[in-house]
């Protein structure tokens, strides 16, 4: 997937950003845990663990 937009708050924003996720980076779903609590992706050579609601704020379009 594609990142479009990041539909968070202030200082998780910040954070996503500090992370690397910004626009048009390719991002990649590898693993949910069970009844997705917890979503890891992976994005250029580093992956991410991130909250359910934190990744629900990240915008992308499927290629």
């Amino acid at each position: 997937a594609i990142i479009v937009n990041l539909n968070a708050h202030k200082e998780l924003k910040n954070r996503l950003l500090s992370f690397g996720f910004i626009k048009n980076k390719n991002l990649k779903k590898i693993h949910s845990s069970l009844k997705n609590a917890t979503i890891m992706v992976e994005l250029d050579t580093s992956c991410v663990i991130l909250r359910s609601d934190e990744a629900k704020t990240i915008e992308v379009n499927l290629i």
